[in-house]
């Protein structure tokens, strides 16, 4: 079935599979008929319900749905599409909701991400020769001042000397050398922990190739996501195609999550 939802976030749209969906709403259902629900009286029943779906998350929050249908399989798109599981049944979204606008108070699971922030005062360049010649006492000359601001290796502003110290300005100086990036857009790093082991020094250097190292039993069930070092998601391993990949199962959005 294909349907259109509004919620507060904007308007999204998204694919049920409508046995599997009526088989989580109502499981004895079946037992109680003596021949298979026809799709027509499921997608009726969709309609007629006030609340088909459940889903936690606040984005997709709706308030209600409309332009419910049922669709062939050869008219399903032939991309793959973000999907979510929940307690009705698997959701494909075929539309997600808008980005919310941009305000200038961030979430604070976000804001204490831990970033470095680098104040290059200038460059210069240097032959392979002459840096062999380099000594104690030696003057290296900054050839090309360009007082740059970079978080994440990306130039955020550039800043000048005052009486009161550093001032910072979020724009560059030339921007044909290198763009400005705004703050919500800079990269953040994504690691995905297996496991953690407190091991000595001792017993590091005794390892040897083909060593076993334990693990829990249920560890592929504990990935832990984090964004430049900062512990964010636990998630379990799952297989993507050719690739390996982790499916969300907490988001730490507030400190006393973790």
């Amino acid at each position: 079935m294909r349907f259109s939802a509004q919620g507060e976030q904007g308007a999204w749209q998204g694919l049920i599979m409508a046995r599997d969906w009526l088989h989580h709403s109502l499981p004895q259902l079946p037992l109680l008929l003596a021949v298979e629900c026809p799709a027509t009286s499921i997608a009726g029943l969709f309609r007629a319900v006030p609340r088909p779906l459940v889903i936690e998350v606040d984005e997709l929050h709706y308030q209600h749905l409309s332009d419910v249908e049922l669709i062939e399989p050869s008219c399903l798109p032939a991309q793959e599409l973000p999907w979510l599981d929940t307690s009705r049944g698997r959701l494909w979204f075929t539309l997600l909701p808008p980005e919310c606008p941009a305000s200038g108070a961030q979430e604070s699971w976000l804001t204490d991400l831990p970033m470095h922030l680098e104040l290059r005062l200038g460059v210069s360049d240097l032959s392979c020769s002459s840096h062999l010649r380099l000594g104690v006492g030696d003057v290296l000359r900054i050839t090309r001042l360009t007082h740059q601001c970079l978080l994440a290796d990306c130039a955020i502003g550039v800043f000048t000397f005052t009486e009161e110290g550093l001032h910072m300005e979020l724009t560059v100086a030339d921007s044909s050398e290198q763009d400005v990036v705004e703050l919500d857009h800079l990269p953040v790093r994504l690691e995905f922990v297996l496991a953690t082991h407190a091991i000595e020094l001792g017993a590091l250097k005794n390892i040897i190739a083909g060593q076993l190292i334990p693990l829990a039993a249920d560890v592929a069930q504990h990935i832990e996501v984090r964004a430049n070092g900062k512990r964010v998601a636990r998630g379990e391993l799952v297989q993507l195609d050719e690739r390996l990949g982790v499916e969300l199962l907490e988001v730490y959005r507030n400190t006393g999550d973790e």
